[in-house]
Protein backbone atom coordinates (compact mmCIF):
# COMPACT_ATOMS: atom_id res chain seq x y z
CA UNK A 1 0.00 0.00 0.00
CA UNK A 2 2.81 2.05 0.86
CA UNK A 3 4.71 1.20 -2.10
CA UNK A 4 1.22 2.32 -4.06
CA UNK A 5 1.14 5.70 -2.43
CA UNK A 6 4.49 6.88 -3.31
CA UNK A 7 4.16 6.32 -6.55
CA UNK A 8 1.29 8.13 -7.22
CA UNK A 9 2.79 11.04 -5.89
CA UNK A 10 3.18 13.98 -8.42
CA UNK A 11 6.18 16.53 -9.16
CA UNK A 12 7.14 18.88 -6.05
CA UNK A 13 6.10 22.30 -6.90
CA UNK A 14 6.24 25.96 -5.33
CA UNK A 15 5.19 29.47 -6.53
CA UNK A 16 7.79 32.16 -5.70
CA UNK A 17 7.14 35.66 -6.25
CA UNK A 18 9.56 38.66 -5.31
CA UNK A 19 8.34 41.62 -4.17
CA UNK A 20 10.55 45.28 -4.80
CA UNK A 21 9.44 48.39 -3.32
CA UNK A 22 12.39 51.00 -4.85
CA UNK A 23 12.04 52.06 -8.59
CA UNK A 24 15.84 51.64 -8.75
CA UNK A 25 15.61 47.99 -8.13
CA UNK A 26 12.44 47.47 -10.28
CA UNK A 27 14.89 49.48 -13.13
CA UNK A 28 17.16 46.95 -12.35
CA UNK A 29 14.99 44.24 -12.76
CA UNK A 30 14.15 44.70 -16.11
CA UNK A 31 16.68 46.36 -18.00
CA UNK A 32 16.52 48.06 -20.92
CA UNK A 33 15.38 46.46 -24.59
CA UNK A 34 16.98 47.18 -27.67
CA UNK A 35 13.47 48.21 -28.82
CA UNK A 36 13.85 51.29 -26.78
CA UNK A 37 15.92 52.78 -29.17
CA UNK A 38 18.76 53.29 -26.90
CA UNK A 39 22.01 51.09 -25.87
CA UNK A 40 20.61 47.94 -24.47
CA UNK A 41 20.97 47.39 -20.56
CA UNK A 42 21.49 44.13 -19.29
CA UNK A 43 18.88 43.57 -16.27
CA UNK A 44 18.48 41.10 -13.49
CA UNK A 45 16.10 38.99 -15.66
CA UNK A 46 18.43 38.62 -18.68
CA UNK A 47 21.31 37.76 -16.14
CA UNK A 48 19.48 35.26 -14.78
CA UNK A 49 18.62 33.93 -18.61
CA UNK A 50 22.15 33.78 -19.63
CA UNK A 51 22.94 31.74 -16.37
CA UNK A 52 20.66 29.31 -16.86
CA UNK A 53 22.55 29.11 -20.64
CA UNK A 54 25.70 28.57 -19.19
CA UNK A 55 24.46 25.87 -16.81
CA UNK A 56 22.91 23.93 -19.21
CA UNK A 57 25.87 23.86 -21.12
CA UNK A 58 28.34 23.37 -18.38
CA UNK A 59 25.75 20.18 -17.83
CA UNK A 60 26.72 18.69 -21.42
CA UNK A 61 30.61 18.96 -19.50
CA UNK A 62 31.45 21.97 -21.25
CA UNK A 63 34.75 22.89 -19.66
CA UNK A 64 34.24 26.79 -20.89
CA UNK A 65 31.07 26.91 -19.82
CA UNK A 66 32.24 25.93 -16.44
CA UNK A 67 34.52 27.82 -16.20
CA UNK A 68 32.09 30.84 -16.86
CA UNK A 69 30.01 29.52 -14.20
CA UNK A 70 33.13 29.80 -12.08
CA UNK A 71 33.90 33.31 -12.41
CA UNK A 72 30.25 34.31 -12.29
CA UNK A 73 30.53 33.01 -8.83
CA UNK A 74 33.58 34.43 -8.11
CA UNK A 75 31.68 38.19 -8.83
CA UNK A 76 28.92 37.19 -6.78
CA UNK A 77 30.98 36.45 -4.34
CA UNK A 78 32.88 39.99 -4.61
CA UNK A 79 29.25 41.91 -4.53
CA UNK A 80 28.33 40.18 -1.84
CA UNK A 81 31.08 41.97 0.50
CA UNK A 82 29.81 44.68 -1.29
CA UNK A 83 26.62 45.27 -0.29
CA UNK A 84 27.15 43.91 3.06
CA UNK A 85 29.45 47.01 3.76
CA UNK A 86 27.15 49.13 2.79
CA UNK A 87 24.35 47.36 3.91
CA UNK A 88 26.22 47.71 7.80
CA UNK A 89 26.60 51.71 6.81
CA UNK A 90 23.44 52.29 6.39
CA UNK A 91 22.12 50.56 9.79
CA UNK A 92 24.92 52.23 11.59
CA UNK A 93 23.42 55.78 10.46
CA UNK A 94 19.64 54.42 11.42
CA UNK A 95 20.79 53.12 14.53
CA UNK A 96 22.21 56.52 15.61
CA UNK A 97 18.56 57.83 16.39
CA UNK A 98 18.10 59.71 19.59
CA UNK A 99 15.99 58.01 22.04
CA UNK A 100 12.07 58.97 22.11
CA UNK A 101 12.46 58.96 18.29
CA UNK A 102 11.24 55.79 16.26
CA UNK A 103 11.14 55.44 12.61
CA UNK A 104 9.34 52.64 11.12
CA UNK A 105 10.84 50.89 8.16
CA UNK A 106 9.67 52.27 4.26
CA UNK A 107 8.23 50.60 2.23
CA UNK A 108 6.22 51.01 -1.03
CA UNK A 109 2.44 51.86 -1.39
CA UNK A 110 2.28 49.80 -4.47
CA UNK A 111 5.39 47.67 -4.53
CA UNK A 112 6.34 45.72 -7.65
CA UNK A 113 5.45 41.73 -7.58
CA UNK A 114 6.92 39.17 -10.52
CA UNK A 115 7.08 35.50 -9.98
CA UNK A 116 10.59 34.48 -10.49
CA UNK A 117 12.32 31.48 -12.11
CA UNK A 118 16.15 31.33 -12.01
CA UNK A 119 17.24 28.39 -13.72
CA UNK A 120 19.38 27.23 -11.09
CA UNK A 121 21.22 27.95 -7.37
CA UNK A 122 23.67 30.80 -8.69
CA UNK A 123 20.24 32.61 -10.28
CA UNK A 124 19.07 32.52 -6.73
CA UNK A 125 21.94 33.97 -5.02
CA UNK A 126 21.75 36.75 -7.36
CA UNK A 127 18.30 37.52 -6.46
CA UNK A 128 19.04 37.56 -3.19
CA UNK A 129 21.58 40.50 -4.08
CA UNK A 130 18.66 41.98 -6.07
CA UNK A 131 16.80 42.01 -2.91
CA UNK A 132 19.39 43.24 -0.33
CA UNK A 133 20.09 46.03 -2.98
CA UNK A 134 16.23 46.91 -2.67
CA UNK A 135 16.63 47.36 1.03
CA UNK A 136 19.94 49.39 0.73
CA UNK A 137 18.30 51.84 -1.18
CA UNK A 138 15.44 51.91 1.13
CA UNK A 139 17.43 52.58 3.82
CA UNK A 140 20.41 55.09 2.29
CA UNK A 141 17.04 57.27 1.07
CA UNK A 142 15.24 56.70 4.53
CA UNK A 143 18.47 57.97 6.43
CA UNK A 144 18.79 60.42 3.85
CA UNK A 145 15.36 62.22 4.78
CA UNK A 146 15.86 62.32 8.79
CA UNK A 147 18.99 63.59 8.15
CA UNK A 148 21.18 60.84 8.93
CA UNK A 149 23.18 61.20 6.22
CA UNK A 150 24.04 63.87 3.55
CA UNK A 151 22.98 64.50 0.40
CA UNK A 152 25.89 64.00 -1.18
CA UNK A 153 27.01 60.23 0.92
CA UNK A 154 23.64 59.41 -0.12
CA UNK A 155 24.26 59.80 -3.93
CA UNK A 156 27.54 58.42 -3.36
CA UNK A 157 26.18 55.14 -2.02
CA UNK A 158 23.30 54.85 -4.37
CA UNK A 159 25.65 55.84 -7.25
CA UNK A 160 28.50 52.94 -6.52
CA UNK A 161 26.38 50.08 -5.41
CA UNK A 162 24.01 50.79 -8.80
CA UNK A 163 27.31 49.88 -10.17
CA UNK A 164 28.15 47.07 -8.92
CA UNK A 165 24.99 45.44 -9.57
CA UNK A 166 24.69 47.01 -13.11
CA UNK A 167 28.56 45.40 -13.62
CA UNK A 168 27.27 42.00 -12.00
CA UNK A 169 24.37 42.22 -14.56
CA UNK A 170 26.05 43.00 -17.77
CA UNK A 171 29.26 40.24 -17.10
CA UNK A 172 28.08 37.31 -18.34
CA UNK A 173 27.03 38.83 -21.89
CA UNK A 174 30.08 38.39 -23.66
CA UNK A 175 29.59 34.41 -23.37
CA UNK A 176 30.23 32.85 -26.41
CA UNK A 177 27.80 30.09 -26.22
CA UNK A 178 28.41 26.53 -26.44
CA UNK A 179 31.67 25.02 -27.01
CA UNK A 180 31.04 22.23 -28.81
CA UNK A 181 33.40 20.16 -26.85
CA UNK A 182 33.91 17.83 -23.35
CA UNK A 183 36.79 17.77 -21.66
CA UNK A 184 37.64 13.66 -22.94
CA UNK A 185 37.87 16.04 -26.12
CA UNK A 186 40.41 18.26 -24.16
CA UNK A 187 42.18 14.73 -23.12
CA UNK A 188 42.70 13.59 -26.77
CA UNK A 189 43.66 16.47 -28.03
CA UNK A 190 41.16 16.80 -31.19
CA UNK A 191 40.57 18.98 -33.57
CA UNK A 192 37.38 19.92 -31.51
CA UNK A 193 39.70 20.73 -28.81
CA UNK A 194 42.04 22.50 -30.69
CA UNK A 195 39.62 24.80 -32.52
CA UNK A 196 37.88 25.63 -29.37
CA UNK A 197 41.39 25.91 -28.03
CA UNK A 198 42.55 28.19 -30.72
CA UNK A 199 39.14 30.65 -30.73
CA UNK A 200 38.74 30.88 -26.83
CA UNK A 201 42.13 30.43 -25.40
CA UNK A 202 43.45 28.00 -23.17
CA UNK A 203 41.74 27.12 -20.06
CA UNK A 204 43.34 26.25 -16.20
CA UNK A 205 44.34 23.15 -15.87
CA UNK A 206 42.63 22.09 -12.85
CA UNK A 207 39.18 23.63 -14.84
CA UNK A 208 39.88 21.74 -18.01
CA UNK A 209 40.68 18.37 -16.15
CA UNK A 210 37.26 19.28 -13.84
CA UNK A 211 39.08 19.36 -10.74
CA UNK A 212 37.89 22.64 -9.99
CA UNK A 213 34.09 23.58 -10.70
CA UNK A 214 31.97 26.00 -8.97
CA UNK A 215 30.13 24.41 -6.36
CA UNK A 216 26.82 25.21 -7.73
CA UNK A 217 27.69 23.75 -10.94
CA UNK A 218 25.29 21.09 -11.89
CA UNK A 219 25.81 17.69 -12.20
CA UNK A 220 27.63 16.36 -15.96
CA UNK A 221 25.38 14.11 -18.00
CA UNK A 222 28.03 12.30 -19.96
CA UNK A 223 26.89 11.42 -24.01
CA UNK A 224 28.61 10.11 -26.64
CA UNK A 225 30.08 12.51 -28.97
CA UNK A 226 27.27 11.79 -31.72
CA UNK A 227 24.16 12.51 -29.17
CA UNK A 228 26.62 15.59 -28.16
CA UNK A 229 26.39 16.90 -31.38
CA UNK A 230 23.32 15.76 -32.04
CA UNK A 231 21.69 17.52 -28.50
CA UNK A 232 23.35 20.44 -29.86
CA UNK A 233 21.96 20.91 -33.14
CA UNK A 234 18.70 20.60 -32.23
CA UNK A 235 18.49 22.57 -29.22
CA UNK A 236 16.15 25.56 -29.34
CA UNK A 237 18.81 28.06 -29.10
CA UNK A 238 21.68 26.23 -30.77
CA UNK A 239 23.36 27.77 -33.90
CA UNK A 240 24.99 26.32 -36.68
CA UNK A 241 28.11 28.14 -34.84
CA UNK A 242 27.73 26.68 -31.74
CA UNK A 243 27.54 23.27 -32.98
CA UNK A 244 31.21 24.29 -34.78
CA UNK A 245 32.27 25.42 -31.42
CA UNK A 246 32.15 29.27 -32.77
CA UNK A 247 31.32 32.31 -30.65
CA UNK A 248 27.66 33.46 -30.41
CA UNK A 249 25.93 35.70 -29.33
CA UNK A 250 23.92 34.98 -26.07
CA UNK A 251 19.87 35.52 -26.41
CA UNK A 252 16.99 35.89 -23.49
CA UNK A 253 14.05 34.50 -25.92
CA UNK A 254 12.87 37.98 -25.63
CA UNK A 255 13.27 41.54 -27.52
CA UNK A 256 15.96 41.71 -24.78
CA UNK A 257 18.33 40.11 -27.35
CA UNK A 258 21.96 40.68 -26.22
CA UNK A 259 23.69 43.26 -27.92
CA UNK A 260 27.45 44.18 -28.03
CA UNK A 261 26.51 47.80 -28.37
CA UNK A 262 28.09 50.09 -25.42
CA UNK A 263 25.71 49.72 -22.55
CA UNK A 264 24.88 53.25 -21.04
CA UNK A 265 25.17 53.48 -17.11
CA UNK A 266 21.55 53.86 -15.59
CA UNK A 267 22.64 56.00 -13.01
CA UNK A 268 23.68 58.69 -15.57
CA UNK A 269 20.05 59.61 -15.81
CA UNK A 270 17.77 61.07 -13.02
CA UNK A 271 17.70 59.09 -10.20
CA UNK A 272 13.82 59.90 -8.46
CA UNK A 273 13.64 58.75 -4.74
CA UNK A 274 11.26 55.27 -5.80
Amino acid sequence: MAAQAQQQMGALRSKIRMTLHTYQATRLWHGRGVESGKPQIIGMRQLLAMIGKIQRDAAQDDPYADYWLIQIEEKLRENRQYLNDQLHLAEQRLAQLPEGLTVEENISQQPFTTPIYTGGQLGWLAIRQLLDYDRLVRQVLLAGHIAQMSPGAEQNILRGVHRKMHSLCDFPKRYPGYSGITRDDLAANNARARQAIEKRGELPEDVAQGKRRSKYAPPIRKTTPNAQAASAATRPDASRDEVEAAPNTPTTGSADATSDAPTEDPLDQDMPNG
